[in-house]
């Protein structure tokens, strides 16, 4: 199996992004994507002892780093504890020799840049498994202390990776002010994620917002199995959609830095951002997060409506300003004010 097909068996939003971007970028992108979910399927895998897991993530980094082959052995090993029914992740798996094959022909920035994400990534998921797992694996549902948490698994999440896409656009030149910004994009994609997998992060015990905002409106995590409380709920949901307009605001302006002439690179920034604020707009929308059958989500017409219409403003950064003002306060109208 190619790096490609891999990237859309999973990650088919990522991946229409992906394919629309410069040979050399889509190989790097692809390449730090792929090492991250694998670190995040490992995370993951049913039935392996948390000790064991925790140990696999915390030498991930170095694994993708010196491409040890005594460490490789052990990784792939892996797969033998994996449910055959399991046959995405299996496959993920296997396929992480090729993975660090293409990181290895990276050249060294690409490197750099990518393992700094890997590293990101794998040291929230460790942080991930410490705090929700019992050494049993059973998860008592557990909140995360303080905004702090919240905020700083966005960044580590979302906001690293996006640091990565700036790093990749600006390929060796230095703006601060851009990479902030896709930070601040990325923490916001990153939100939504934690929206609107509520109640399916409930089922393994894990609630990624504040204990302080439960404790707050009157709600202890355990309150979050009864789908009642969804209205007491509300007032956190709405909390931390400001949280996540707040830091998408800046998309137009980061836009505006990316030339016009890098028209597969602008369009890829802009569909992540629009169909987050779709995102948003579901989660508001949605009857009851609480409830896993009312997960959010939007119709993916709007994904294929929004690249067809992409030639009509991918050139344009006032239009693309008054199509994201547009959904904005469209959302903003709906959210309470804080």
């Amino acid at each position: 199996m190619d790096l490609s097909t891999l990237l859309k068996e999973n990650a088919r939003t990522l991946y229409l992004s992906a394919k629309i971007m410069p040979r050399n970028q889509r190989q790097i992108f692809t390449v730090a994507y792929l090492l991250c979910r694998i670190a995040d399927t490992i995370a993951d895998i049913p039935l392996l002892p948390l000790k064991d897991r925790i140990y696999f993530v915390n030498n991930y980094p170095n694994l993708v780093k010196t491409q040890d082959k005594e460490l490789l052995a052990k990784y792939l090993a892996l797969n033998l504890q994996v449910d055959k029914k399991y046959e995405k992740e299996i496959i993920l798996l296997e396929n992480l020799p090729l993975c660090l094959d293409s990181y290895k022909n990276l050249n060294e920035r690409a490197r750099e840049d990518t393992l700094e994400v890997v590293t990101a990534v794998s040291n929230a998921m460790e942080w991930d498994l410490n705090y929700f797992a019992d050494e049993d694996l059973t998860y008592l549902l557990k909140a995360v202390p303080s905004d702090k948490e919240t905020i700083d698994y966005c960044v580590a999440m979302g906001g690293a990776p996006g640091v990565f896409w700036a790093k990749l656009l600006l390929n060796g030149k230095e703006n601060n002010k851009f990479t902030k910004e896709a930070e601040k994009i990325g923490m916001a994609l990153q939100i939504t994620n934690i929206l609107k997998d509520v109640a399916s992060d409930i089922k393994i015990g894990r609630i990624y917002l504040p204990i302080t905002d439960l404790t707050k409106h009157n709600l202890m995590p355990q309150d979050l199995h009864e789908k009642k409380n969804y209205k007491l709920f509300l007032p956190i949901v709405y909390k931390w959609l400001h949280f996540g307009l707040n830091n998408i605001s800046v998309a137009p302006d980061f836009l505006k830095q990316i030339p016009f002439y890098k028209v597969f690179a602008r369009a890829a920034v802009m569909w992540p951002v629009l169909w987050a604020l779709e995102t948003y707009h579901s989660i508001l929308c949605s009857r009851n997060l609480l409830d896993i059958k009312y997960r959010p989500k939007f119709a993916r017409k709007i994904i294929y409506k929004t690249m067809f219409l992409t030639p009509f403003f991918v050139w344009n950064n006032t239009i693309f300003r008054y199509i994201f003002n547009k959904k904005y306060k469209t959302i903003k109208a709906l959210l309470p004010i804080k």
